[in-house]
């Protein structure tokens, strides 16, 4: 390469034979050529570091980075060794086992362009289902899209009150700078680690959102999630052991800030009032927002894949719903 690329795109991976090579050839794909890709390997056991180290050899924008030994492990940390081996100005993440669209650099470059003072693009994802055990379904943006949001807007509607989806890995475009300078991924996470970061951000900087399908988020029986639902750890939209502890951190993070906004303090007030006995629900008022909130984050969750149901019927591609 004779310049330094536009965009580092991070991938750790994790004996991940089965999808890496899958997941390498979606950013191959890509409708823009400025790009490195960083592949870092998390301890794999499997064939994933060969697929790693031959795609590497036949593409010179394509690295493959191994952790020393001791190191810590988990994606975030793989992540954060990533984003200090990178050399693009801007940041995206990509798991061993998502896929990009053909379009996700071109579409958040576009809006990065457009939209300098913004820290961090995002777009909705396809929940896809390889399998066909389910419907894919493509996350509503639910108003955001095609606008800039000043902080801490999205903190407040997306991460603590749910209202909303939160920004999947893989359709995150976000710039370096910014990145280095809230410190990174929370290295202490296993699950909530990429809300960490999101959270940084929303708390700080401008956001923009794209109304673009960006990338393919496979669901299947071995991925984190679906593990530690399956261990009670975790429940997409309901009161689980992890969502304590993330807002545990991100109060502490807030109070560290210096930031004070009203609003976002009682955000912080509702969502935690489920995980604590303290007084953080204080009125009535407040009880019926927090229920009202949590209501309509489910609904709108059911709407999406009742929405991704009817498409496909009226496509012809079910029989009924």
């Amino acid at each position: 390469m004779t310049s330094l690329p536009r965009v580092t795109i991070i991938t750790p991976f994790l004996n991940a034979e089965a999808t890496l090579g899958e997941a390498i050839a979606s950013v191959r794909a890509q409708t823009v050529a400025d790009w490195e890709l960083l592949l870092v390997d998390d301890g794999s056991t499997d064939d994933s570091v060969k697929i790693a180290n031959d795609v590497a050899a036949t593409d010179p924008r394509i690295k493959m980075l191994r952790r020393p030994p001791g190191s810590k492990r988990g994606a975030a940390a793989a992540r954060n060794a990533g984003i200090e081996a990178g050399t693009g100005d801007l940041l995206a993440f990509l798991d061993a086992d998502d896929l990009y669209e053909p379009h996700m650099l071109e579409t958040v470059l576009a809006a990065a362009d457009a939209n300098p003072e913004a820290a961090m693009i995002f777009g909705p994802t396809r929940w896809w289902y390889p399998d066909g055990e389910s419907r894919d379904w493509i996350e509503p943006t639910d108003g955001l899209a095609g606008r800039l949001h000043q902080p801490p807007r999205l903190l407040s509607r997306l991460l603590l009150m749910q209202d909303g989806h939160v920004p999947c890995t893989c359709s995150v475009l976000v710039r370096k700078s910014a990145t280095t300078t809230v410190g990174g991924f929370e290295e202490r996470f296993d699950l909530y680690e990429d809300q960490t970061l999101w959270a940084k951000l929303f708390l700080r900087f401008p956001v923009f959102v794209t109304p673009a399908t960006l990338a393919r988020y496979r669901q299947h029986p071995g991925s984190a999630s679906a593990s530690a639902t399956e261990r009670g750890l975790y429940d997409r939209m309901g009161k689980h052991p992890a969502r304590a502890a993330f807002l545990n951190w991100l109060t502490e993070y807030v109070v560290k800030s210096g930031i004070k906004e009203p609003k976002l303090d009682r955000a912080i007030r509702l969502a935690r009032s489920p995980y604590t006995s303290e007084p953080t629900v204080r009125n009535k008022a407040d009880r019926l927002s927090l229920k009202a909130a949590m209501q309509l984050a489910r609904l709108r969750h059911r709407f999406a894949r009742r929405l991704a149901r009817l498409y496909r019927l009226m496509t012809g591609s079910v029989s009924r719903l």
